[in-house]
């Protein structure tokens, strides 16, 4: 009944807003955009700012634009650059016939390409529609984000993942544990699942940076517009890939260094017909590293491309498909660190740094595959459909992840899972409707979303699950390396055959989001999303034990909840497009399975019977209050915030088999980010981030204490230079630190990963035709540890020579 309601609030909302903004557009933008050499700017385009207003420069170098009253910030973008910005007033007048727009470089060098080189703040590039799944600027969102640009990929010299997000504000990125994909940590949650160009993907689908334009990461509970599946309490992050443009250009790129580093990109962007109403874009990864300890050599093959039809001037069709093949050992964290009596620490244990538990003779061979097909149609002058759907796939075969499991202070396990295989699936189709209309003089932009999400997990493993290879002691190097082929020996003499687990599900979601301006600085954000979730009974095959070889299947019943995630946000802009301050209400949320518990925890200590219970969703809520800078020309782009972040209704275990749903954890802080293009050539990034996460509800020894994997202060900063002009034209160079704080390991706070600060620095020189990169990183050559226990590299010493055309 409530689904019923709310999808007729939805339609009767389109119905009515589509009425109210059938209002005629009399006002009519014309320019020219022109290179300083008075050349036409082709097949540039031209739009205003946090709108669907948007026109393509035409050969003689003309665009028009037609648009209602308003105050408007005209942007033009060149080969996905934004070359030029400049406000613009429309009224009740005739046409408005603008000066014509020189774009600061000749159209030969524009063509031959530096053109992030006259961007302003080319750090912080803002202007995405990707937060607010709506065009609103920066200003107008009450919320916090982060936008990491290709830019600033380059300039980090980044190959990983997880490098080109260390300049991010409150940001920890790692490998997740057992190399299972990368995992991000926001305002004190990790975050395990990710999006791709809005859509969810599971986070081993990413793992490469190879295919990707720009990194988006909104900050705190933002499950009403991301939905739960791609979301976590701490936030969202959106990976946008590279999608194909007007110009012909490429780029390919080798990179050497240290441990044998070797690898090699292609990015090549093509119009396939005259007209370029078709285009193509290319991009190829091939990677080889042996890893700094005695084990470890990773190999990747990477293709992806995306083709863009438009099919008329309404209409646009997109097709992308990725694929990543990797060969890697799986590392996994240590087990069981609390039984270490007499380290408080990692750097207190005996560990030898460069020695790997394993060999590289276990490996898993890994294949991620995602397919995207979007199409986009423009309804009317302020009206668009965007109907997207996504395949992301996520195959492990024939794979080993080690168990190092702890037996005593000097001894440990080196116990491993085979699997056959272990694959996860993901499907989403999502239907957008964005819109601006008016109710009276107020201007309103809306999001009317849908969207169907189908999610398989399947795995065959070896039985029994763990098994021991050999023991260790941890205080000398000297332990045998593990080979391939004594454990096929042993699966050969222990294993009975292998169990299966298939589960699935899916979820069926609509929202609803309204942005209204209020006299022109106030805006106004009320959303929802109305969320069933279903999953379906899970399939369990086990073939028994060496003891009791009888084989056995059983199923753990599905289940189905259904809630509602409201979001509420305000922003005042202070001074017009410069300073705004807001707040926010918003809301995450998780499903949770029914379980054998207990409704009240006075009903475990009297001892009656646990019963099954069906538990609600655990719920996350967030306040959070800031303000928002774009001053000196947007020379200096700034955030700082507080937020206070509930998690209520978590399921925590009272004894075997036995869990209660009165659990309660909080975490606060403040986050800082600035962005800063002070002087031409010369670039800042800062951050710092100061949580405060506990637990309030919890077992007796937790209460009050921090939750694992929650740092109390992180911090970042990077400053660069490249000469712009002049005999020393195309020379830079680069450094910055990232600091994390100590974490803890286990759930009691008795045993700890250490903090560390990790300095970087960079040299390079860039010209029209080619770039050479000098890069260094952990320059202090600290030894240091993921949250995982995962020892991380050393000093590191990067080359790379791109070629451009």
């Amino acid at each position: 009944m409530k689904r019923k309601i709310f999808f007729s609030c939805i339609l009767l909302i389109l119905i009515s807003v589509k009425i109210s903004s059938a209002q005629s557009i009399t006002n009519h933008i014309q320019g020219m955009v022109l290179t300083t050499d008075e050349k036409p700017l082709a097949f540039a385009t031209v739009k205003l700012e946090s709108t669907n207003y948007a026109s393509s420069v035409d050969n003689q170098g003309k665009f028009s634009i037609r648009a209602p009253n308003g105050e408007y910030i005209l942007i033009v973008t060149y080969a996905n650059y934004t070359v030029h910005e400049q406000a613009i007033v429309l009224s009740d007048t005739l046409a408005l016939l603008l000066d014509p727009i020189i774009i600061q470089s000749d159209s030969r060098t524009l063509r031959e390409v530096i053109v992030s080189d006259i961007q302003k703040n080319k750090f912080a590039r803002k202007e995405t529609e990707g937060p607010a799944r709506m065009p609103l600027a920066n200003l107008q969102n009450a919320q916090a984000y982060s936008v990491v640009t290709k830019e600033l990929f380059q300039e980090l010299g980044a190959i990983t993942y997880n490098t080109a997000l260390t300049q991010t504000a409150g940001t920890i990125a790692q490998t997740g544990i057992n190399d299972n994909g990368n995992t991000i940590y926001l305002r004190g949650f990790p975050l395990y699942r990710l999006n791709r160009n809005g859509l969810p993907i599971d986070t081993r689908i990413q793992t490469e940076i190879f295919n990707l334009e720009k990194i988006e990461i909104l900050k705190g509970p933002s499950a009403t517009l991301f939905g739960s599946q791609a979301s976590s309490y701490g936030g969202v992050v959106n990976n946008v890939t590279k999608k194909p443009f007007e110009s012909y250009r490429g780029d390919i790129s080798y990179t050497t260094g240290s441990w044998g580093l070797n690898r090699i990109t292609a990015d090549i962007n093509t119009p396939m017909n005259k007209d370029r109403t078709a285009l193509a874009r290319i991009n190829v990864l091939g990677s080889t590293e042996n890893g700094f300890q005695d084990a470890g050599k990773i190999t990747s093959l990477g293709l992806a491309s995306s083709i863009l039809f438009k099919a008329n001037d309404r209409t646009n069709v997109r097709f992308d498909a990725e694929v990543l093949n990797s060969q890697k050992p799986l590392r996994s964290f240590i087990r069981s660190a609390s039984r270490y009596e007499g380290y408080k620490s990692m750097k207190d244990l005996p560990l030898p740094y460069d020695r790997a538990f394993y060999s590289n003779d276990i490996t898993t061979a890994r294949s991620n595959v995602s397919i995207n097909a979007e199409l986009e149609y423009k309804l009317s002058n302020n009206w668009i459909s965007r109907t997207s759907y996504l395949f992301n796939q996520s195959g492990d075969k024939n794979s080993i992840f080690l168990v190092p499991t702890v037996i005593s202070d000097n001894e440990m396990s080196r116990t491993y899972l085979n699997f056959d295989s272990f694959i996860i699936t993901y499907s989403t189709l999502q239907q957008n409707f964005n819109g601006s209309y008016k109710l009276g003089a107020i201007n309103n932009q809306i999001l009317i979303g849908a969207e169907y999400s189908l999610f398989n997990n399947s795995f065959m493993a070896q039985e029994p699950w763990f098994t021991t290879y050999d023991i260790i002691d941890i205080r000398t190097p000297y332990w045998p390396p593990m080979t391939l082929g004594e454990i096929n020996r042993n699966r050969t003499a222990e294993s009975i055959g292998s169990s299966n687990t298939e589960s699935e599900g899916y979820s069926i979601s609509g929202y609803v989001s309204n942005v209204t301006n209020f006299y022109d600085r106030i805006f106004l954000m009320i959303s929802a999303r109305l969320n069933n979730y279903n999953e379906k009974t899970n399939k369990i095959f086990n073939p028994g034990t060496p003891a009791n070889p009888i084989a056995s299947y059983r199923e753990i019943p599905g289940y189905k909840q259904t809630n509602i995630s409201p979001k509420i946000g305000l922003v005042y802009q202070v001074i017009k497009n410069q300073v705004s301050i807001y707040g926010n209400y918003a809301n995450s949320f998780r499903n949770n399975r029914s379980q054998l518990g207990y409704v009240t925890i006075e009903d475990f200590n009297d001892g009656k019977p646990p019963e099954i219970i069906k538990f609600a969703p655990e719920t996350a809520n967030q306040w959070e209050v800031g303000a928002k800078f774009e001053v000196m020309d947007k020379k200096i782009n700034a955030t700082i915030s507080y937020f206070d972040i509930t998690v209520d209704n978590t399921v925590r275990p009272l004894g075997p088999n036995m869990s209660i749903q009165d659990g309660k954890t909080n975490s606060k802080g403040l986050e800082l980010e600035v962005i800063s293009n002070p002087l031409r050539g010369l670039n800042i990034a800062l951050g710092y981030l100061y949580n405060d996460s506990k637990y309030i509800v919890a077992a007796d020894n937790l209460i009050g204490k921090r939750p694992i994997w929650t740092p109390k202060n992180t911090a970042n900063a990077w400053v660069s230079y490249k000469f712009l002009e002049g005999n020393l034209k195309g020379i830079g160079a680069g450094a910055g630190m990232k600091h994390v704080d100590q974490v803890t390991f286990s759930g009691s706070n008795d045993f700890f990963i250490p903090a560390n600060t990790i300095y970087n620095a960079t040299a390079f020189y860039d010209q029209t035709k080619y770039r050479i990169g000098l890069k260094l990183n952990n320059i202090t050559n600290e030894k240091y540890w993921d949250f995982g226990t995962k020892p991380q590299k050393p000093i590191e010493f990067l080359v790379n020579l791109s070629f451009k055309f």
